[in-house]
């Protein structure tokens, strides 16, 4: 079904919501991962809530909607749809909402998707990252299972100012609370409310960063230094998009934070 739909796409909004629409789909059957893995490339990687992982590894359904044997799913939807692209690559951002009942209790979660879609791959999601939407913990991590030495992408998650710098016009930049969303001005201007924020790479948790000729994508964990003397660091996944450019430089199209636990 997937295949048939990308088919006649032809934009990167129809293929952003050719794929969400099939992944939400998928949630609503999740207990069989075979409709959420045929959205994803051979080979594709994915960073979830609970970690990063092989998208064929199965279980993305389950991870993104905080889903367990004993819940059920009530409804499951997307908002904020953005997308753009170029002839190679395309790439989408949406806020996903999930309601879930497990042990007599309602709970709702919102996740927050950044996916990147490789025309040399019949435009199937090549990597993706869903952070969550929630309050900030001290604890928690996102294992990075298949890691590599952080590079610059990597770096650019802790440093505010080069962040903002490094934003593509059409930029989208996405925080782990409900209202930090941005995009073009307004990402700059989000990001350019960190500066002050002290960011630092997680050194007790490991980090991927991946360079193509067409796109490179950064994912670690973070921690935020306490505003207070006394207070506990706390900790965020993190999640870079970008396009390369000359002389070594990347243009950065989407960035997000998520919330651990």
């Amino acid at each position: 079904m997937i295949l048939s739909t990308l088919a006649y796409a032809d934009t990167p909004e129809e293929r952003g919501k050719a794929i969400l629409d099939a992944q939400i789909a998928a949630v609503k059957k999740w207990s069989d991962s075979g409709p959420m893995t045929a959205t994803f490339a051979k080979g594709a990687f994915v960073l979830l809530p609970t970690g990063e992982e092989s998208a064929s590894d199965g279980g993305i359904a389950a991870a993104i909607a905080f889903l367990d044997p004993h819940a059920t799913l009530k409804d499951a939807s997307y908002d904020h749809l953005t997308a753009a692209g170029n002839a190679s690559v395309s790439w989408f951002t949406a806020d996903l909402h999930f309601t879930v009942t497990s042990s007599g209790s309602t709970e709702k979660h919102t996740v927050r998707t950044i996916e990147l879609l490789d025309g040399a791959a019949g435009w199937k999601v090549a990597v993706a990252a869903f952070t969550n939407v929630d309050k900030l913990a001290p604890n928690g991590s996102c294992n990075i299972t298949h890691a590599t030495d952080p590079g610059p992408l990597v770096n650019l998650l802790v440093a505010p100012a080069s962040l903002a710098a490094a934003l593509d016009a059409k930029a989208v930049v996405l925080g782990t609370d409900p209202g930090e969303r941005g995009s073009g001005p307004d990402a700059k201007k989000l990001v350019d409310g960190w500066k002050k924020l002290q960011l630092t790479l997680d050194t007790a948790q490991k980090a991927r960063e991946v360079h193509t000729p067409t796109y490179g994508y950064g994912m670690t964990n973070v921690k935020l230094a306490p505003s207070k003397a006394g207070g506990h660091a706390m900790a965020m996944s993190a999640f870079v998009l970008a396009l390369p450019g000359a002389n070594g430089t990347w243009s950065v199209v989407a960035a997000s934070y998520g919330a651990t636990f």
